[in-house]
């Protein structure tokens, strides 16, 4: 038996059962938000509130469900569960551009991993011998070259995803991939395709994922909607089902078309589960007779995808200096290092790399650069740069537009003193908003990032 082999074994075979103890390195800017909302009622907060939302009122507001999760968490914890209420948090800390607090809170909804288990996948992973690896945009390339179908999936709590996404677009449409499948898209009557807003999909709203959709109109992909409009009351396998019929509806009226499914988690599976679950890719296959190639991103990532697959990362990643997005290769077949068969390919993440708090992964493969905004007074909490020609398009108003890059965490300060907050923007012009904890606008700034 390889090395590799008994390593996929043993991690196969041992499970920790104790709750996760998520160390507490909660950032400044975080416990300021969190002492502010238990000492004062923020404006616009409910305490009738029973469910977590971004756009209250009909509006956009990032700092809301931040307001009423940590005011209320006790309430929110019975509402969702514990392990519902950290993932959704998670995701709301993401959608404000604060990656590291999304990150603790992912990880508080796992389950734990015993001391003595931890220890031995560590062993296990040191000995590993015979794995290569090789960059996981040009081995997917090369994967999705004969296909008609490709299937990529995200976490909601990493924009890191859909960044990766980002970089495969203008291959992927050289290639004949002319679609562009999102499950975030919004599929409803008001959905907006044409451009970037709040009715182009409830998780378009985070910056990333704004971004991904732009960079798909501009290189000219058909977007499509197919996520199940009645999924509030559908069954998962009925909700599966209609999102492979839509899909599929696609081939039905371009018989040459190509297709990149931009998906969630398990979905792009193509595997039956044991209690009788079709994941989407496999009903689409059944549907369709075209096999997909799937791709999985939440297992080997930072934190992974539960609290298992955390310490194995952890452990690989000890023992492999992976510095880009990569495939494991064992006899030059792609393997998957936490033994699940659901999906062709994994790609296995690096470590986030962080500049002034915030990851440099951000740059999106270098097409956005580093940009520093000086904060005009010691009232700022909050600054968010949206697309000026956006906000010239909209009544010069942000309400329901989607900030090109935003974040609350200071990056140090400028030689005189002031403090500083990094964006990471594409070349054009933007305006900038300042806002203060109550989510006010105290003044905005145009700025042209060159």
């Amino acid at each position: 038996m390889t090395g590799f082999k008994r390593f996929v074994c043993i991690t196969a075979l041992l499970i920790g059962a104790a709750r996760a103890t998520a160390q507490d390195d909660t950032s400044a800017a975080v416990l300021q938000l969190k002492d502010y909302c238990k000492r004062n009622v923020p404006t616009g907060y409910s305490p009738r509130l029973g469910i977590l939302t971004l756009t209250p009122k009909g509006n956009m507001h990032y700092l809301f469900p931040l307001y009423h999760g940590l005011k209320d968490e006790e309430k929110f914890r019975k509402i969702y569960s514990d392990k519902g209420f950290f993932d959704e948090m998670s995701q709301y800390f993401a959608f404000a551009g604060d990656y590291r607090t999304a990150l603790q809170y992912l990880v508080r909804s796992y389950d734990s991993i015993d001391d003595a288990t931890r220890k031995k996948i560590y062993r296990t992973a040191a000995n590993l011998p015979d794995i290569e690896h090789a960059d996981a945009r040009k081995y997917i390339r090369l994967a999705a070259r004969n296909r008609k179908v490709v299937m990529i999936n995200e976490s909601f709590s990493k924009p890191l995803h859909r960044a990766f996404t980002y970089s495969l677009l203008e291959d992927f449409y050289r290639m004949g991939y002319h679609y562009l499948a999102m499950e975030m898209l919004e599929n409803f009557a008001n959905r907006r395709l044409s451009s970037v807003g709040m009715h182009s999909g409830y998780y378009v709203c985070e910056p990333v994922a704004g971004e991904l959709m732009r960079k798909a109109i501009e290189i000219g992909y058909t977007l499509v909607p197919y996520e199940d409009t009645a999924a509030a009351v559908h069954t998962a396998n009925q909700r599966d089902s209609v999102q492979a019929a839509h899909l599929y509806d696609v081939l039905r009226q371009d018989s040459t078309a190509k297709i990149l499914v931009h998906a969630s988690y398990a979905h792009i599976s193509k595997k039956q589960q044991p209690d009788g679950y079709i994941p989407m890719a496999l009903a689409f296959w059944r549907l369709s007779g075209i096999e997909p190639l799937t791709i999985d991103q939440t297992d080997m990532t930072e934190e992974s995808n539960f609290g298992y697959g955390r310490v194995i990362y952890q452990a690989y990643t000890t023992k492999f200096k992976i510095t880009q997005p990569s495939i494991a290769l064992l006899n030059n077949s792609p393997v998957n290092v936490t033994d699940k068969d659901l999906y062709d390919l994994t790609v296995i993440h690096p470590p986030t790399q962080w500049l002034d708090g915030r990851p440099t992964w951000l740059s999106l493969g270098g097409t956005r650069q580093p940009t520093y905004v000086k904060s005009p007074s010691g009232s700022v909490f909050m600054v968010q740069a949206y697309y000026q020609q956006e906000i010239d398009n909209n009544n010069n108003t942000p309400w329901q537009l989607v900030p090109a890059d935003q974040t609350y965490t200071p990056g140090g300060r400028d030689g005189m003193g002031r403090i500083r907050y990094l964006l990471y923007l594409r070349k054009g012009k933007y305006k900038i908003f300042f806002r203060d904890i109550n989510y006010h606008i105290l003044s905005t700034l145009a700025i042209e990032v060159s």
